[in-house]
């Protein structure tokens, strides 16, 4: 099946909610007022709720109750509120994806998320922004979800032998001809992300080829080797010191301090209880 066919089945994958894609064009946006972005969370109710429940969890409880979307802009942070809505509509879209793991799918869509966020916070180069690159963690492997509608059988037997070890994308490249990768980006395209998304997005397992290079498809491709070397059994801090030094070196990292907040990070419970229902 090429690449067009399996986008015949993109009617098979819930759309993006419009509030969620607003908010994701948004982070392209600098002069963005809070005011504005608070009126566009306002006009989802569910997503409102849900970003409620959040802010008064215990992983992002701020030690008062968190009764209105005002109040988790000013206690949680602008940018930080706009990428809890984003990660909970995104994972309300994707409920049922048949030979999907979605508890697994989003246990590595969050840890490389915020992995690819603590490594851009840790960048000396200028006008990054973490919460772009979170987004694009959590986006890096959206393309497979399309994968498992088109080819629902043969993405199975990947899964089951990429748990075991085996390369990904060696081995969508080799059975279909392009990978979860372009697949995502294309679905980026389709749902009008932004460019410097749906760039992370097609470049994250080569980002040496990137042309200007993407910093955000740098630290997406540093996060998922660390997640799945990590999930793999390795030892933080071995997983650490494996981080391909050509592919950080553009991204001009403060590797002590990065490294001390990575080690924070894995060593921490996940966040889906906040997300899944």
């Amino acid at each position: 099946m090429s690449l067009n066919s399996l986008f015949e089945h993109i009617h098979q994958l819930p759309s993006v909610p419009a509030v969620v894609t607003e908010l994701i064009a948004s982070l392209d946006n600098d002069r963005i007022s809070i005011h504005r972005v608070s009126s566009i969370i306002r006009r989802d109710p569910s997503l409102s709720l849900k970003l409620l429940r959040s802010a008064n969890s215990v992983r992002y409880g701020v030690g008062r109750n968190v009764a209105t979307i005002d109040d988790a802009l000013l206690l949680l942070g602008f940018d930080r509120v706009r990428t809890l809505v984003i990660a909970s509509g995104l994972v309300s879209m994707l409920r049922e994806v048949p030979g999907l793991d979605r508890k697994a799918f989003w246990r590595e869509s969050f840890m490389v998320a915020n992995l690819s966020r603590t490594i851009v916070q840790h960048s000396k180069l200028g006008e990054l922004a973490p919460e772009t690159a979170f987004t694009c963690g959590i986006l890096h492997h959206v393309g497979s979800a399309l994968m498992h509608i088109g080819h629902p059988e043969t993405m199975q037997r990947i899964d089951a032998l990429v748990e075991q070890g085996a390369p990904r994308i060696e081995l969508e490249a080799n059975q279909f001809g392009y990978t979860f990768s372009e697949v995502g980006a294309e679905l980026g395209r389709r749902w009008r992300f932004p460019q410097t998304i749906c760039n992370a997005l097609t470049y994250q397992g080569k980002p040496l080829e990137a042309v200007p290079f993407s910093p955000y498809a740098a630290a997406v491709h540093l996060a998922i080797g660390l997640y799945r070397n990590i999930a793999g059994g390795r030892r933080e801090e071995h997983a650490l010191g494996e981080m391909p030094r050509e592919v950080r070196r553009p991204l001009a990292l403060d590797l002590l301090s990065l490294y001390e907040d990575i080690l924070q990070i894995v060593r921490t419970d996940d966040e889906l209880g906040v997300f899944l229902d």
